[in-house]
């Protein structure tokens, strides 16, 4: 079954933005695969919720407005073919340092959905 992963926000502040979190949250900072753009990943119960990614704009988003939200998937070869089916924009990739894949679905209003699956061994 489905389930929500992460949030990704992207910041130009990156200690400002893990210090929120921790006073909001709770939060603690943790491992982050080795991935080519700098960024930090905010952990609870466990789970990197939280995603940082760093920025270099020169204003903030508007209100209300992420870079994408993650789910879990466990079937991944149904979930491929629903994707090609629907004739939405994909990008796919392998997580560097883990056994899992991505796949980023860009839908209707510019909005990201990324589905990580396990990767057959």
């Amino acid at each position: 079954m489905p389930r929500l992963d992460h949030v990704t926000i992207e910041t130009r502040d990156a200690p400002g933005m893990i210090g929120f979190f921790e006073t909001l949250l709770g939060v603690k900072e943790g491992y982050r695969p080795p991935f080519a753009s700098p960024g930090h990943w905010l952990y609870l119960d466990g789970l990197p919720v939280i995603h940082l990614s760093l920025t270099s704009r020169n204003t903030d988003f508007p209100a209300g407005i992420f870079n994408h939200v993650a789910f879990s998937l466990y079937e991944f070869g149904p979930a491929l073919e629903r994707i090609k089916a629907s004739g939405y924009r994909y990008e796919y990739y392998d997580i560097p340092d883990t056994d899992l894949g991505q796949v980023f679905v860009y839908g209707p209003e510019g909005v990201k959905i990324e589905l990580q699956y396990p990767r057959p061994a």
